[in-house]
């Protein structure tokens, strides 16, 4: 049995991560991450440490319910998520010392829980771009800060985003080893820490992959909107949908129905799409129907406006649209640039509608070719290349861990 299977061999140490988002509430790069290294690690999983302040308004802006839950649960043979007590100091977004006490205070907690546990001396993976004092009070046999966004972009002034890169920079100086989902977010913080690395994002292939199977039956919500059906599967934000564009592209092309497909997040208008009856918001959908409505979609879209999110950022939705079998086409961020083909990139409103028309065109035999791309692209491959760096990291620190 190798190490790459569920059973462990050889040492392998215990990974703490610290997430920016409750588990699960969405799918992002920390939650595969640790999913896959679960297979072969023991993983603590661990909530944002707030103050009740804090929490009740990101549950007031996402519109959730407090969830009376266990402090310590475990959610896989090897998986556990850990919900820190309110605690934490407001003013995070505003001073250095709220993070710098909540990271001493989050270290004291998390040693008590890894010692629960059994964890020996595991590494901490940090999602945070604030958490420089929590990886330097730990005492972790390795620390690793990951990057997956260009936080300083969601700044609601220049003073807060002096802040974020001043704790940026702080957090990646401290770590031993950083990742970033893109070399457009790798490179600046390359410039604090030389042992940064690139590794993009990635799909879940054989789940998204049931888009194809003949027995994924399509919701009737999007199975009843006339066709064809541009999709769009994500988070619906005012950083990820340029409006214009698909007003423009609706207004162009009546025929044409828009449907995009999830949780409409705090700040984007959903009455930005009222006068368009071919526009249709459908909301948040299980995380286990995403393939079925995937399957719905004739065509995946990615109208990103071209901001500093988008620029720098990763799109796990392409590599997601792929998986099913979608032709896509999308702005010129980075993930589509480098998998063009078979991706359509398109900038104006009527190089988008040309691209579509050409996606439209396509037989449907050229699935084929759209999941023979992606296949490279998958958590697995990506978690590996980690536990690769991981490795050589902990061998000049004189430990030492199973790549797999």
């Amino acid at each position: 049995m190798t190490c790459t299977e569920t059973k462990f061999c050889g040492p392998l140490p215990e990974v703490v991560c610290l997430g920016t988002v409750e588990w699960l509430v969405i799918h992002s790069v920390a939650e595969y991450t640790m999913l896959e290294l679960s297979h072969t690690h023991r993983v603590l999983f661990v909530e944002p440490f707030r103050s009740w302040l804090a929490r009740g308004r990101v549950a007031r802006l996402q519109a959730r319910q407090h969830q009376a839950r266990p402090r310590l649960e475990q959610v896989t043979d090897h998986l556990w998520v850990y919900r820190p007590p309110a605690l934490g100091l407001p003013g995070t977004s505003r001073w250095i010392w709220p993070a710098v006490a909540n990271g001493w205070l989050l270290a004291l907690l998390l040693r008590r829980v890894t010692r629960r546990l059994g964890f020996r001396r595991p590494v901490l993976w940090s999602y945070l771009y604030d958490s420089a004092a929590v990886l330097r009070r730990f005492g972790a046999a390795l620390t690793i800060y990951e990057c997956a966004d260009h936080d300083e972009a969601l700044a609601r002034d220049d003073r807060q985003r002096r802040l974020i890169r001043r704790h940026e920079a702080r957090t990646c100086r401290t770590a031993d080893l950083v990742f970033a989902v893109t070399e457009e977010l790798a490179a600046p913080r390359r410039a604090h820490n030389s042992e940064t690395y690139e590794v993009n994002c990635a799909a879940a292939i054989g789940f998204f992959g049931a888009a194809l199977l003949p027995g994924t039956s399509v919701p009737a919500d999007i199975a009843g909107l006339p066709r064809p059906v541009l999709g769009y599967l994500g988070g619906v934000d005012p950083w990820k949908i340029d409006v214009p564009l698909l007003r423009q592209i609706a207004e162009r092309r009546p025929d044409w129905t828009i449907a995009l497909v999830g949780y409409v997040w705090f700040g984007f208008d959903a009455a930005a799409f009222a006068e368009y009856p071919n526009i249709h918001l459908l909301g948040a959908k299980a995380y286990a129907d995403f393939p079925a409505y995937l399957k719905g979609m004739d065509v995946g879209i990615m109208p990103f406006p071209l901001n500093d999110i988008t620029r720098n950022g990763d799109a796990l939705k392409l590599y997601e649209y792929l998986a099913g079998g979608r032709p896509v086409v999308s702005r010129a961020v980075p993930a589509a640039r480098r998998l063009s083909p078979p991706v359509r990139i398109a900038d104006t409103t009527a190089e988008f509608i040309a691209a579509i028309e050409a996606a439209l065109a396509e037989p449907p035999e050229a699935a084929a070719a759209r999941v023979a791309a992606v296949q490279p692209h998958s958590w697995a491959a990506r978690t590996h290349r980690k536990q690769a760096l991981v490795a050589a990291a902990l061998a000049r620190h004189g430990s030492s861990i199973s790549a797999g």
